[in-house]
């Protein structure tokens, strides 16, 4: 392992590994060494993996036990990585079973953390907002107008900072020339997203096939290549998400129609004017804790930033399964212009980035 100054970056699921590859590409440009957790994406735009990235992505209480000793091992990597005296600071992107203990041992430290798209604290777990007030030393980075707000509130350091996905929606990406000859076969398909996470895919995957089982020309999108064995037991065609966000917007806009897994497929899905609906089937121990504690109104991402019923969403009790049902083909070029207006406000990710680059450049100039 390379010597020298670093930033360690954690991203623990494919929609951090989104959103942290512009920002390991701004690090890296500015001669920053950056070491940590991270997709595909991420160690493309430079950054050296510390971690098995497979073994992260999880989705559920029920689904963290079965891993918990390849989690911990992994996460006391990146523990000790943090508090090598090489590290200069810590960049948190969302994962909050990892990154929120690593953003208070990065207090401890006296180090500086950023922490991008920090915990859901609108839906549950309010009190977590006040433990990121307490720590002097990170500062949150948040896409949305509520989160925002809600941080502010409890007094922590909190800026927006635009939403990547909101940039490639103003692009128009229905040219076949923005598709490979891997994805050009996937147009105009019914697409399936069941989730990044394995656990969570292969439950919603069975449940997907049952709703559409009357549909032609079904495509499975794995988030990654090595979910594509773990679908293959299933009599459907498999492709790999696109790696780049215009080749992703690309296919989406080509879809007669989609059924995905909540996160952040949804506003990718929701930016590309596709018609859509949400649906999951959460481990049993999930299902009725959040039934307890999550008090909002949708799960979805967009329905929730337009605070309005836009995508139809359904929760699949553990035990049930699903009958097919008829969907509602709309296109909502309506709803990508308004979620576009309302990703599109605060920082840019390089802005965000050279911003928290610029206090260890003082600090080496002093």
């Amino acid at each position: 392992m390379a010597c020298g100054p670093y930033i360690l970056i954690c991203a623990g699921e494919d929609s951090g590994d989104s959103v942290g590859e512009p920002l390991v590409k701004t690090l890296v440009s500015q001669n920053f060494a950056v070491k940590g957790s991270g997709g595909r994406r991420m160690q493309a735009a430079g950054m050296l993996p510390l971690v098995d990235f497979e073994t992260l992505p999880v989705s559920g209480f029920g689904d963290v036990l079965p891993k918990y000793f390849k989690l911990r091992e992994s996460f006391n990597a990146l523990k000790s990585a943090l508090e090598s005296p090489e590290c200069l600071g810590l960049i948190a992107i969302d994962y909050p079973g990892f990154n929120m203990k690593l953003v208070a041992r990065a207090g401890e430290l006296r180090k500086p953390a950023l922490y991008v798209a920090p915990p859901q604290v609108w839906a549950w777990k309010r009190k977590r907002a006040k433990v990121l007030a307490e720590n002097p030393y990170v500062k949150l980075a948040v896409f949305f107008d509520f989160e925002e707000s809600v941080y502010r509130e409890a007094g922590c350091n909190v800026v927006r900072v635009k939403h990547p996905f909101a940039e490639i929606q103003n692009a128009d990406c229905r040219s076949e020339n923005f598709l490979n000859e891997n994805l050009r076969d996937a147009a105009n398909q019914v697409l399936l997203l069941p989730g990044s996470r394995k656990a969570q895919a292969l439950r919603n995957l069975p449940i997907y096939l049952k709703a559409l089982e009357n549909a032609e020309n079904v495509v499975v999108v794995a988030a990654r290549q090595e979910l594509v064995n773990a679908f293959k037991k299933y009599d459907v065609p498999v492709i790999v998400a696109p790696q780049s966000a215009a080749e992703r917007m690309a296919l989406y806009q080509s879809a007669e129609y989609a059924l995905t897994a909540p996160g952040t497929s949804t506003l990718e899905l929701a930016l590309s004017g596709a018609s859509f609906t949400v649906c999951t089937k959460p481990d049993l121990l999930t299902y009725c804790l959040g039934r307890l504690f999550i008090k909002t109104k949708f799960f979805a991402l967009p329905n929730i930033i337009l605070n309005r019923l836009v995508f139809s969403e359904h929760i699949v009790p553990p035990w049930s399964g699903v009958d097919a049902w008829s969907f509602t083909k709309v296109k909502k070029e309506n709803v990508a212009k308004e979620l576009s207006e309302k990703l599109s406000v605060g920082k840019s990710f390089d802005q965000l980035a050279l911003e928290f680059l610029g206090q260890f450049v003082e600090r080496k100039s002093q």
